[in-house]
């Protein structure tokens, strides 16, 4: 009986220590600028897959070893002319497809980096995390010119020419979202 009593105790404390995410619980948004007021432009992607297990003892043990692709071409911004032209001259042109891959290669207490590739590029993109009520955010900012996306910056800009008064902006805010709660 004290065996069962301990095995039993032993397996809450596990299960209270386990926590989980899915994809639906995950979100990638960005925020593109334009205008040489800056203006922002805030999107998402549709379609977020993950190589990794969501699950671990801890939000920062599942941080540690994710990684994720996206099919840029399902960029969503609530306007479909914007999205259709977001992916048709500045994603779809990219070496690899509209793809964005992205891998956690360090953590501390404050920042996770972030491997993205995209291109045939791959740039680590520090990115400030905070934790609360079982919710990891983080953000940070890269720039397409570092992932020689150019002539794509360039197009975009020329397709958007009005609208963006003559300006697109490299910089893009990235903010990445994971709500976790306690296994199944």
């Amino acid at each position: 009986m004290k065996f069962l009593i301990s095995f039993l105790l032993l397996q809450s404390i596990t299960f209270a220590a386990c926590l989980e995410t899915t994809t639906k619980d995950i979100q990638v948004k960005w925020t593109a600028f334009k205008t040489p007021e800056k203006v922002g432009v805030g999107g998402t992607f549709k379609k977020v897959k993950f190589a990794s297990k969501l699950k671990g003892d801890s939000i920062t043990s599942v941080i540690k070893k994710a990684k994720f692709s996206i099919d840029s071409s399902s960029v969503f911004t609530k306007n479909s002319a914007r999205d259709m032209k977001i992916s048709k001259f500045f994603f779809k042109p990219m070496m690899d497809g509209a793809k964005i891959e992205g891998e956690v290669v360090s953590m501390n207490a404050k920042k996770v980096v972030v491997l993205f590739k995209m291109n045939k590029k791959s740039v680590k993109v520090p990115l400030n995390y905070t934790v609360s009520n079982n919710e990891l955010k983080a953000s940070g900012t890269l720039d397409v010119l570092d992932f020689s996306l150019n002539s794509q910056l360039a197009a975009l800009n020329k397709a958007c020419f009005a609208k963006h008064k003559g300006k697109t902006w490299s910089d893009v805010d990235v903010v990445l979202m994971a709500k976790f709660k306690k296994c199944k």
